[in-house]
């Protein structure tokens, strides 16, 4: 049972957000004149398109024949809730919480006598069945937000906005995708087996944090203290091979932290690893873990990498043997995640066995590549051979762009092994096909 002095708050929030009048019933309310005041008040919505006052509440009761069991002392203890003394994000928060589970909870009342009431043969099972399905689905399939789109004869609707758009911190990638990520966008880099993927998303994470983006990487493959490591060396100018040295000395290495951000005078963004057993985590489990930091730390994130998409568990369906179903649904539950959040989600993919070995990759050398090339936002080759390796160099190669325009360019990049660090050639310039 809910407080009553909790249910005159969720009152007044429900005059306030009139849509949800059509959700949350007078029964959700335990308090019976508060139960009473409030379908009162629907009607009133209803008819005049707004909530009662006081005063025009007392003369609804009134006009009901109520009068005497809702009395004009308790309407005004009702209306000395005042929403302005409560947090609004605690409000919405507390509210919606209220509301999903009292649905649910009548919706299960409801199966139950639904059940005890009703007689069950071979002629009604399937009707019975659908019934009850659709008294717990359907009834608690609540829309809390109405978004009526974009008019578009209003001007205002053609503006592109780039508040949303953001360096990647490599011109390139900035130049081909307009600026460089955007949220809710999903972006993937693609290449063939130990070629390097982890590399990439590695800088794409530090270089994100140095321009003083909060950062998350996702880990399904590779242990959590080596991903560590790898964005140690890229973002404090520690090698590989003396890392474990340096990061013993745990005085010394809080001062080299200390100095991310200092040659370009910018406070470095928020990074956290997040390690999860190889195709164990589905979507909901990387949302749950997200969502739940971002609340712990007071912070938002803005840019999600995760290692990699194809070992992530399908948790739509978890034992199918469907490569292309299973990285269709994979993708657009990372692209839903994505606008869902407000994030820009990075992640990789490799290449089928025609991309092994190949210096000019395409989307056809994407495994499952129309599941995933459908869904993208902006899709990257990683492409090395032999030779490239031994000289430390990469090409990488515009596959796949949502908003079109640089579609098979490419630009040469250079590793730093030592340091796990990347830099486009300075002596290069973009290749357009």
């Amino acid at each position: 049972m809910v407080a009553t002095h909790l249910e005159k708050i969720f009152y007044h929030y429900l005059m306030e957000k009139k849509e949800l009048t059509n959700v949350v019933k007078p029964r959700f309310f335990d308090s019976t004149d508060i139960r009473k005041m409030y379908e009162a008040s629907v009607e009133f919505i209803e008819r005049y398109s707004s909530p009662p006052t006081q005063n025009q509440l007392i003369e609804v009761i009134k006009i009901k024949g109520l009068g005497e069991e809702v009395t004009e002392s308790k309407i005004s203890m009702l209306f000395e809730t005042n929403l302005n003394e409560y947090d609004e994000d605690w409000l919405k928060e507390s509210a919606e919480a209220w509301i999903e589970y009292r649905n649910l909870d009548i919706s299960v009342g409801d199966l139950i006598t639904y059940l005890k009431t009703t007689k069950i043969d071979n002629d009604n099972i399937k009707e019975v069945v659908q019934t009850a399905k659709s008294l717990i689905n359907d009834r608690n399939n609540i829309q809390f937000g109405f978004d009526e789109g974009l008019d578009f004869f209003n001007p205002s609707s053609h503006l592109q906005p780039t508040s949303d758009t953001f360096s990647s911190g490599f011109p390139y990638i900035d130049a081909v995708l307009g600026g460089g990520w955007y949220s809710k966008a999903l972006f993937c880099f693609i290449g063939e087996m130990k070629i390097g993927k982890s590399i990439w998303l590695a800088n794409m994470a530090g270089a994100a944090v140095k321009l003083g983006y909060n950062t998350a990487v996702i880990s399904l493959e590779m242990r959590d203290r080596k991903v560590i490591k790898r964005l140690g060396a890229n973002l404090l100018g520690i090698t590989m091979r003396e890392y474990q040295k340096s990061a013993d000395d745990q005085v010394g290495l809080k001062r080299k932290i200390s100095t991310i951000g200092y040659d370009s005078l910018q406070t470095p963004g928020k990074l956290w690893v997040k390690e999860f057993p190889t195709s164990s985590a589905g979507v909901p489990d990387i949302e749950r873990w997200l969502q739940k930091m971002e609340e712990l730390k007071g912070m938002k994130f803005k840019i999600i990498v995760l290692d990699y998409i194809n070992i992530l568990k399908n948790w739509r369906n978890p034992n199918t043997e469907n490569m292309y179903m299973k990285i269709k649904q994979i993708a657009e539950d990372l692209r839903a995640m994505a606008m869902r959040n407000d994030w820009a989600i990075i992640t990789a993919t490799q290449v089928n066995r025609s991309g092994f070995g190949s210096t000019d990759l395409s989307i056809n050398n994407i495994s499952e590549s129309s599941a995933l090339g459908h869904t993208v936002d902006a899709m990257f080759g990683i492409i090395q051979d032999e030779i490239m390796h031994a000289n430390r160099e990469y090409i990488l190669k515009l596959l796949a762009n949502r908003d079109d325009g640089y579609k098979n360019s490419r630009r040469k990049f250079l590793i730093n092994y030592d340091y796990m660090y990347l830099t486009e050639d300075p002596n290069t310039s973009i290749i357009n096909e």
